[in-house]
């Protein structure tokens, strides 16, 4: 049986769960320097031991329901904690697992792991806690009905006694109106993390399999508010949610027309959806990189698959974010000898680095990254 205790907080900086067997412990430090990577369970035995358990836990005993004066997202999400920090602990081992994904570049895992193994093993801990997080808002949302009932039977028997008069029902300590917001759990880091190994592990059924993931993640990132108003980092996506997503379908298999049309139309709502979260600065360099790839895979050799390729070079731009990468594939595309295109290419791009074209289209080559120093999203 391995337990998670909370321990004291080591300053302001972090606190720690200690995971004990009868054999071993181990600490997860759950508040990450930016500096650092992300703390990974790399041990196959302690993944394989610890996600058994998380797996097989009672239904409602990760994130339990307790009635709180403060019943909203922001208690919620604390009670979680404790499951998120352990389950996104092994979900980045996992990952380790895959060769080029950014957890198995940080820590240089050598593994000899069957990568749709660790995919699916990713999927069970999210299906996991998702379903955590939906026991803990039917219980909530029952406690809440049978508040609000009780609030309604109150005031009818104030009301039979006083009248129809004015009240102030905020001294009663009345229940506010429930709001909705997205089940704790879920966290858009275990999101980037599963997207970006199935990137570097495709199929044929990655383009649905990533549309899939998508509309779990555009729910959840709407139920707490949206463009307007969500503010819970939780749901919120980030440069490496779009980019993974993108790179997944550019990696994945061109196995026919089903496929294609999978593909194509799954990358353009992400694209679209990229682009109208355009205050939170998530279209970058990599994002036009992977969209130009897809297109130059799925879009058979002609004038539309040149065309399409220039229209992301000039949005890109426009946004300031040509690097290096997106120069090479735009080099790479076959628009099947569309002389335009190809002219262009001899003018703007071939026997050029990045050094060599103009600056104020490239203002933002690094800054809008998700990782500076790493070009990938």
């Amino acid at each position: 049986m391995i337990n998670a205790l909370p321990l004291s907080r080591l300053g302001c900086v972090r606190k720690i769960y200690l995971f004990t067997t009868s054999s071993r412990h181990f600490s997860i430090p759950t508040r990450h320097s930016r500096h650092l990577p992300p703390s990974a369970c790399l041990s196959i035995d302690h993944l394989k031991d610890i996600s058994q358990e998380v797996l097989s836990s009672s239904p409602g005993s990760l994130i339990p329901y307790n009635k709180s004066e403060r019943d909203d997202s922001y208690h919620a999400w604390g009670v979680a904690d404790t499951t998120i920090q352990k389950v996104e602990w092994l979900i980045r081992g996992y990952s380790a697992q895959v060769l080029n994904t950014q957890m198995q570049k940080e820590y240089a895992v050598k593994s000899n792991e069957d990568p749709s193994e660790s995919i699916k093993c990713i999927l069970d801990l999210i299906q996991k806690v998702e379903t955590e997080g939906d026991i803990y808002m039917k219980l909530r949302n029952e406690m809440r009905s049978q508040l609000n009932l009780n609030q309604k039977s109150e005031q009818d028997k104030f009301f039979d006694e006083y009248g129809d008069q004015e009240t102030d029902t905020d001294s009663q300590n009345f229940p506010e109106i429930d709001r909705v917001f997205a089940s704790p759990g879920q966290t858009i880091g275990m999101f980037d993390t599963l997207l970006d190994t199935i990137s570097m592990a495709t199929d044929s059924n990655t383009p649905v399999m990533v549309g899939n993931i998508f509309d779990r993640i555009n729910k959840r990132f709407e139920l707490d508010g949206g463009m307007a108003f969500n503010v819970n980092p939780n749901t919120v996506p980030t440069q490496m949610t779009y980019n993974a997503a993108l790179r997944a379908i550019a990696n994945g298999d061109n196995t026919g027309e089903k496929t294609r049309d999978h593909a194509l139309m799954h990358a353009f709502d992400i694209f679209h959806l990229a682009k109208s979260a355009e205050k939170k600065k998530c279209i970058n360099a990599a994002t036009y990189n992977y969209m130009v790839q897809i297109i130059a895979k799925y879009i058979p050799p002609s004038e539309m698959c040149g065309n399409l390729a220039n229209a992301f070079w000039n949005l890109a731009k426009e946004d300031r974010v040509v690097d290096s990468n997106l120069m090479r594939t735009m080099e790479s595309v076959n628009c099947g000898g569309f002389e335009k295109y190809e002219t262009f290419i001899d003018k703007n791009i071939s026997n050029k680095d990045i050094e060599d074209i103009p600056k104020a289209w490239k203002v933002f080559e690094k800054s809008l990254r998700y990782n500076e120093e790493d070009n990938t999203y």
